[in-house]
């Protein structure tokens, strides 16, 4: 019981803070949001082009989901609204980070393992494009 009281004690005294950043640059990124669709379905768009990127139905996407409930999480923690824009970033250290510009919030995808990181690194891919096709179509219209 003791225990369970410090540990109270000491987590109201807590300060909450974000990771700090890594030190690098990011060399490609995209914004994207995730929109939760009917029977589970999660959408992903690519804010700029307004693209949908990918869809995953319910089932489908277990470490996609995992990541939006962290950062989500993050968010409430915060009061903030749930939805809104990602940024998802590679990083000229060979990192791919997914970070919530309202939080500050990070997390370094390779962490996941090589099949995780990828899952992310296709939708960079897929951002990327559309945003050449959105800038070609702009360029070709008079």
């Amino acid at each position: 019981m003791a225990l369970l009281w410090g540990w109270a004690l000491s987590r109201d005294d807590a300060v909450y803070a974000p990771p700090e950043p890594q030190a690098a640059t990011a060399v490609s990124s995209a914004d994207l949001l995730f929109i939760d669709g009917p029977a589970g379905r999660i959408e992903v768009v690519d804010a700029e082009a307004g693209s949908k990127l990918a869809q995953y139905e319910s089932g489908e996407g277990s470490f996609l989901r995992g990541i939006l409930r962290s950062l989500v999480r993050e968010r409430r923690i915060r009061d903030l609204e749930a939805g809104g824009i990602f940024n998802l970033s590679l990083l000229d250290n060979g990192s791919l980070v997914i970070s919530d510009p309202e939080t500050n919030y990070w997390m370094a995808l390779e962490a996941f393992g090589v099949d995780n990181r990828q899952l992310f690194v296709e939708l960079l891919e897929r951002a990327h494009q559309q945003q050449r096709a959105t800038a070609a179509t702009e360029v070709s219209q008079p």
